[in-house]
Order: C-alpha cells, then sequence, then structure tokens
C-alpha cells in the first residue's frame, strides 16, 4: 500500500478562508490577489490586441499594472516596519533584562507599590 505525501500547510483556498477571520495579511492572500492580477493583466493584453492597440485598453492596462505594482509595495512596507518593531521590542526585552528587570519582575514590583 503506498502512502501518498501529505502536505501539512493548508492549500491557498484555506488561507484565504483564514484570512477573512485574522487581521493582516497571509500568503494566500497576497498569492489569491497576484493570480486576480495576472489574469487581468492577460485579460487586457488580450482585449489590447484584439482592438488593434486601443488608447483606453493600454491605459486601462497601465493604470492595473501601478495599482498591482504599488500594492505589493506597500506590502513589501509594511513587512519591513513589522520587522522593525519586531526587532526594537526584543531589544528593549534584552535590555530590561540585562538591567535585572525583566517584564515580569517589572510587573510583581507594580503590584507591591499597589499594595
Amino acid at each position: 500500500m503506498a502512502q501518498t505525501a501529505h502536505n501539512d500547510r493548508p492549500g491557498i483556498f484555506a488561507d484565504l478562508v483564514n484570512s477573512i477571520f485574522t487581521p493582516g495579511t497571509n500568503s494566500g492572500l497576497v498569492a489569491a490577489m497576484n493570480y486576480s492580477f495576472y489574469a487581468l493583466f492577460a485579460t487586457l493584453f488580450g482585449m489590447l490586441v484584439l482592438t488593434r492597440g486601443n488608447g483606453h485598453v493600454l491605459a486601462m492596462l497601465g493604470l492595473s499594472v501601478a495599482l498591482w505594482a504599488s500594492i505589493r509595495w506597500f506590502l513589501v512596507a509594511i513587512a519591513d516596519a513589522e520587522e522593525q518593531q519586531r526587532r526594537e521590542r526584543l531589544e528593549k526585552e534584552r535590555e530590561e533584562v540585562s538591567k535585572g528587570g525583566g517584564p515580569a519582575e517589572l510587573a510583581a514590583g507594580d503590584c507591591k507599590k499597589d499594595q
């Protein structure tokens, strides 16, 4: 009996449904966006060929490429900002631990002040 390899990673459809209920983006949502834009580009390019270079279709193709590129740039900028915040938070926690006042000790100290 041959066993099939089971991939633990959920598919693009599962990622897309999960993105509805969780904040932020995930790889499935970004992939679905890319595939949608690729289909739009193919459709507009086909229309451009069929209309023999209609200016309106060319403008729509240019606008859709610009929109896709700006969304991709924005997603990269958000990921960079989140990474920078994560690094700053880790650095702050390391400084607190090196001073001898970790987050748990600081919280316990605050409770003693209230009493």
